[in-house]
């Protein structure tokens, strides 16, 4: 005895039923995961805002490179390293060191009186980097040397078995082996036709070994067009599901909250700050919080130009990048425009803060527009000169980089101009601001 026609329908009806609850469910949680990286530690981020792909190597360079006894008529001659970045990229992330053979301390001076002796280049880093950086460079290096600090990296020209790593800071010296007949490539750097040296001196400013240009610079203004992306980019990102979180707004500001993240964008510094909450803290290493900190600020920066490692704030345990063009620096009041900071810990981002605008189309003012600036060792006098010891004594570092200056014509064009800036008790201040300001106070002002 078969089934009715009345049994077949019913069971085809409550089949059809369970059906539509089961796909209606499906929809519904699939809806709360669009977009959303497969992620267990629950990081905030789910995909990236940047249209650019920018190389961890590049964020991580050596911005300068010198040469010591190569120039028969300048002991020591300096340049930027930026036109051979995709050179060092081959240079500094190939396998070709086997590990750190020897560790021991030597002086600032004895470091210069041993590359006195010799023919040597040398690769000067803006901040310490943990050799665990560079751990895939290496064959062997051991656990107990990757969170230790390197801001140069030292090769005898015409004895290549080594490659010494020092700190100035610490005073650390390592002496690595390098693999036979793989040894690092640095016949381009030596090739004075590649790069635009410069006969250079070395001054002790601070605690730093500080190279000075003996001769004026001549560096090529910018202006681009500036763009930037819509709030909802973002706040989609950090908030998978927006009906959870509450909105206030005032003139300046737009906050986005749920129960343990909060967004704030500022609309009149054209900036994103977010801040997390998280418990089970865990701790990072060195190497992996360097990482971990480009890949983040990596998945929102379409900055045209390079960005790289500025500072790192060990105390509160933060790491800054700053932008760049053509390989300076870029400073803007308040680094609002310039520069992101990155917070983590073990199971994830806990702070983090982005300048919102981001250069897009170059454009033309005037052809070959450019300014000529004072060399290093003149500006070093200048400040000799003209403040007193105990504010010359706060100074810590100089270099050339662009000063981010808005059009009073038009909104969307930023123009870049070439400055000296000097690392005052830990800010970077344009030359001439930093001087009007000392006469400032001496007149009582």
């Amino acid at each position: 005895m078969g089934l009715g026609k009345d049994k077949i329908r019913n069971i085809t009806l409550a089949f059809l039923v369970f059906l539509s609850f089961l796909l209606s469910f499906n929809l519904w949680t699939a809806g709360r995961k669009i977009g959303e990286e497969e992620n267990p530690s629950n990081q905030p981020v789910r995909s990236n805002i940047s249209m650019i792909e920018h190389a961890e190597s590049e964020a991580f360079r050596p911005a300068t490179v010198a040469l010591y006894g190569v120039d028969p008529e300048n002991s020591l001659m300096i340049a930027e390293t930026f036109p051979l970045r995709n050179l060092l990229e081959n240079c500094f992330y190939s396998e070709d060191l086997v590990r750190i053979e020897d560790s021991s301390y030597i002086d600032s001076e004895e470091y210069l009186e041993m590359m006195e002796t010799d023919q040597w280049v040398e690769f000067i880093f803006r901040e310490a980097l943990p050799l665990g950086i560079l751990s895939q460079k290496f064959d062997d290096l051991a656990k107990e040397y990757e969170d230790e600090y390197f801001n140069r990296i030292l090769i005898n020209v015409e004895d290549r078995n080594n490659v010494y790593f020092y700190n100035t800071e610490t005073s650390s010296f390592y002496t690595v082996a390098a693999v036979e007949e793989e040894m690092i490539n640095i016949d381009p750097f030596l090739n004075m036709e590649n790069l635009n040296y410069k006969s250079a001196e070395i001054q002790h400013i601070g605690n730093n070994l500080v190279y000075l240009t003996k001769e004026t610079i001549e560096v090529p203004c910018r202006s681009y067009m500036i763009d930037s992306v819509p709030n909802s980019k973002y706040t989609s990102n950090f908030y998978p599901d927006p009906s959870l979180v509450d909105t206030r707004t005032t003139e300046t500001t737009t906050r986005y909250i749920d129960l343990t993240r909060e967004v704030t964008i500022n609309q009149q510094n054209h900036t994103l700050v977010f801040l997390r909450q998280i418990e089970d803290s865990g701790e990072l290493r060195p190497t992996e919080r360097f990482i971990k900190s480009f890949e983040q600020v990596n998945r929102f920066e379409n900055w045209t130009g390079s960005f790289a490692i500025t500072d790192y704030d060990v105390k509160n345990e933060i790491v800054f990048f700053r932008r760049e063009i053509d390989g300076l620096p870029v400073f803007s009041p308040s680094d609002n425009e310039t520069v992101s900071e990155v917070g983590l810990v073990e199971s994830g981002v806990t702070h983090l803060k982005l300048p919102l605008r981001y250069i897009n189309t170059p454009i033309t003012i005037e052809e070959n527009a450019s300014e000529e600036l004072l060399s290093g060792v003149e500006v070093n006098d200048r400040l000799l000169k003209e403040l007193p010891s105990e504010k010359y004594s706060k100074i810590e570092n100089l270099t050339v980089g662009y000063t981010w200056k808005e059009s009073e014509e038009a909104d969307q064009v930023i123009y870049f101009i070439p400055d000296w800036y000097v690392l005052y008790d830990g800010v970077w201040i344009e030359l001439e601001s930093l001087l009007e300001m000392q006469g400032e106070v001496a007149y009582g002002f």
